[in-house]
């Protein structure tokens, strides 16, 4: 049972360490209050929870897996100087309803999204997503119906998911029936959120306890649990393939966003998006890990607002 327990341990510390958003060491900004908004992919509607603040063309940010608009407070106060910036809170994470089905794929999240914004009649939107939210909004970019006057005028991809990857060994832990459901009960997020930080920021020291608890409080319970090992099992059975192969179609103006030490989507991927989006352009942010907007804010803001007012 103590080498169980230990292997667990360690599956959930590189599990969180995947985690886009499990922690920072910057004085967070002060959180808009959170409205509701019902969209819907099918029959059944979901409500989602949206901080905005702001005046000016729209931005919309997207998370990344196990993450939430706190991610973003950072970044948000500069950004709206400029901008009306809307953070949304995907399905099943954050403050957003968590249903109990399996319907926690890039696809399904880009459908609701795609809803959001088009209840919304948001327009001259530049469609900000950060790692499994980057998938996320490549989706929903894809999917615009053609038009002369589009809805998404810009796309920032930041450590995005895009391929194919190696599948990590605390993915296939999650997968295990009985033992992935362990792995995040049997152990305490917060134990498994800080021993992950060395692993998901290049400067480890930038962590302290409210982050850590502000990530965990999310995911506690029966609806967090759920959704987030459910987006896990999604990911698996996701066809990337499919979406890479239409990548060199999007005619959005695109802006890549990475890290130099991203160990969870490495810069590699990043410069072969760029190959593939045929009008796209790359940042790289020198000495952070895979969460530029927690680790390296000043530089991603600057890179997010100096893109979206061309």
């Amino acid at each position: 049972m103590r080498l169980i327990s230990v292997s667990l341990t360690i599956a959930a510390a590189l599990l969180c360490a995947s985690l886009p958003g499990c922690a920072s060491g910057f004085i967070p900004a002060m959180p808009a209050p959170a409205t509701y908004h019902e969209v819907r992919a099918g029959t059944k509607p979901v409500r989602l929870a949206v901080r905005e603040t702001g005046k000016g063309k729209p931005i919309l940010l997207l998370h990344g897996l196990g993450a939430s608009s706190y991610t973003w407070r950072a970044i948000t106060p500069q950004l709206a100087k400029t901008h009306r910036v809307i953070a949304l809170d995907l399905k099943g994470f954050g403050d957003s309803e968590k249903p109990l089905d399996d319907a926690y794929s890039i696809a399904d999240q880009a459908k609701l999204v795609r809803d959001y914004i088009v209840r919304n009649d948001l327009r001259d939107l530049t469609l900000v997503g950060h790692s499994f939210g980057g998938g996320v909004a490549l989706a929903v970019a894809l999917d615009e119906p053609e038009r002369p006057n589009p809805r998404i005028e810009r796309l920032v991809l930041i450590n995005s998911l895009a391929y194919r990857q190696p599948v990590p060994f605390f993915f296939r832990v999650l997968r295990t029936p009985i033992i992935g459901a362990l792995g995040l009960n049997l152990i305490p997020l917060e134990v498994q959120i800080s021993q992950a930080l060395a692993v998901a920021y290049y400067h480890d020291w930038k962590v302290n306890a409210e982050t850590v608890t502000s990530y965990a409080s999310p995911l506690q319970g029966e609806g967090g649990k759920h959704a987030l090992l459910s987006t896990v099992q999604s990911l698996m059975n996701e066809d990337a393939d499919a979406y890479a192969a239409r990548y060199r179609s999007l005619k959005t103006r695109a802006l890549l966003i990475w890290c130099d030490h991203d160990r969870i989507v490495p810069l590699s991927f990043g410069k072969r998006l760029a190959r593939d989006l045929p009008n796209a352009e790359v940042e790289i942010i020198e000495e952070c890990g895979h969460i530029p907007q927690e680790e390296q804010p000043a530089e991603t803001w600057k890179a997010i607002q100096g893109f979206a007012v061309r």
